[in-house]
């Protein structure tokens, strides 16, 4: 085993921890806040590289250009199912405080505090720019008009705890990228994303009503029937509940709850029920056509029975209105699964959510149904977004301009040295579509894709 180096905690500023007094207690500290980052990160790992089967523990480092943030200690493994069988894996680094022994909570800018740190490879995007480009356009099409993500009565929930601070919630991820170095080798160039854990969605895990379930590839969730061993359900807290377990016998209430949405979904696309008729008492409307939205501008071909949130603050098996919100978006702008070459490119793909080539082999169930059900209220919305200036060609290539600037083009080179573009290093063969795996192409797909929504709606400008 690599020797494992002491390291230090708390907030550390060029080197030399901060002193707040003669007594300055920093290095007892269980808690770190640190800002958004304003030069490239880089984390240095002293311990031996997990395995799928192994947690090994590890000292690291994180640095802010050259200016170390903060020390833990921890174990560190593999993260993600896709992962596990990728060339490039994710990892996932359990952080503790090495003098106290406890959990250390990490806070950056505004994001949540989390005792855990995901790296993502990304070895389908080695561009690294894709996921985060995503959900930063879906949280500024979330927020508008009114600011907020959510209803108003989510975070007035938390009123009675800290005052309703929660309005920092992202409802999905944001990353960053940053330099992985093990034991004085350069690792990879990875993505430091938020988790998305349970407070991100303002959920209250010990609240029964307080739903939220993530599909795995759930192949009945347009049959109108809710296995819930095709899901992961994240709240609320089930005695005994082990990822994509059974629930109708253990959690009798939450799956009778999860299983009317998913029958109502079922009844539309079948069309026993009218969906324009009887959706306000289902859906969230609005959260639904920005999700739609979304997947058409980025070419989401992965998100129809998989990798989104689906979640309620009031769900019973008799009423209860759903909210849908994005997740895990690499395989977009232009990378779908065993389609390569022009194809693929955004001015080809036609509707996602009508999906007519069957791409990514997912059935756009109730998603196609807003196609023709909902096509004025996804007009206007589209229509809406466009003259905010937050579906716009231009900012999206500024907003990727400054998030590659984060990536120094030296370690980008070592990075594709280290991990070649020749095989499968994520779900995806990079081989396949290596024209696709530069942020000029993102660019380019964006403005083009913009340009056949456009079109295809008659939108000329506010």
């Amino acid at each position: 085993m690599a020797k494992v180096a002491q390291p230090t905690t708390g907030f550390v500023n060029n080197g030399t921890l901060v002193q707040i007094g003669a007594n300055n207690t920093s290095a007892q500290w269980d808690y770190i806040s640190v800002p958004n980052p304003a030069a490239p990160w880089r984390i240095l790992i002293e311990g031996d590289l997990p395995t799928t089967s192994t947690t090994p523990s590890m000292s690291v480092t994180f640095f802010e250009g050259k200016t170390p943030l903060f020390s833990a200690s921890g174990t560190w493994q593999t993260q993600g199912q896709s992962s596990q069988a990728a060339l490039k894996q994710n990892w996932k680094l359990k952080l503790k405080n090495a003098d106290t022994g406890n959990k250390l909570a990490l806070r950056i800018g505004d994001w949540f505090p989390m005792t855990s740190v995901t790296l993502k490879g990304y070895g389908t995007d080695r561009t690294l720019v894709r996921d985060s480009l995503t959900t930063a356009i879906w949280r500024d099409m979330r927020k508008n008009p009114d600011g907020v993500m959510a209803p108003l009565s989510s975070y007035q929930y938390f009123d009675g705890t800290d005052l309703g601070t929660h309005t920092s919630a992202l409802f999905t991820t944001a990353g960053f990228p940053v330099e992985l170095w093990q034991n004085g080798v350069f690792l990879g160039l990875y993505v430091l994303r938020s988790p998305a854990d349970l407070p991100d969605y303002l959920m209250d895990e010990d609240n029964n009503q307080h739903v939220l379930i993530q599909p795995q590839h759930a192949g009945n969730i347009w049959t109108g029937t809710f296995n819930s061993t095709e899901w992961t359900v994240q709240s609320p807290a089930i005695s005994g509940y082990a990822d994509q377990d059974d629930i109708s016998t253990t959690a009798p209430a939450i799956n009778a709850a999860c299983a009317r949405i998913v029958k109502w979904f079922g009844d539309c696309v079948a069309g026993t029920v009218d969906a324009r008729a009887t959706y306000w008492q289902y859906i969230d409307l609005k959260s639904f056509l920005d999700y739609v939205l979304i997947c058409e501008l980025a070419g989401s071909f992965d998100s129809m029975q998989n990798n989104f949130e689906l979640g309620s603050w009031n769900a019973s098996a008799t009423s209860g209105i759903w909210h849908m919100w994005l997740y895990d978006c690499d395989e977009t702008w232009g990378l779908i699964i065993n389609v390569g070459g022009a194809q693929s490119d955004a001015d080809q793909i036609g509707w996602v959510m009508e999906n007519p080539n069957n791409y990514g082999f997912q059935n756009p169930g109730f998603f196609k149904l807003m196609h023709s059900v909902f096509r004025p209220e996804l007009r206007a919305r589209w229509a809406e977004l466009r003259d905010a200036g937050i579906i716009d060609a231009a900012s999206i290539k500024r907003w990727i301009a400054e998030y590659v600037g984060f990536i120094d083009p030296t370690m980008m080179a070592q990075d594709l040295a280290n991990w070649l573009l020749t095989g499968p290093t994520g779900s995806i063969n990079v081989a396949q579509n290596l024209e696709k795996e530069s942020v000029s192409y993102i660019m380019n797909y964006a403005e083009t894709r913009i340009a056949w929504i456009d079109a295809q709606w008659g939108y000329s400008g506010a």
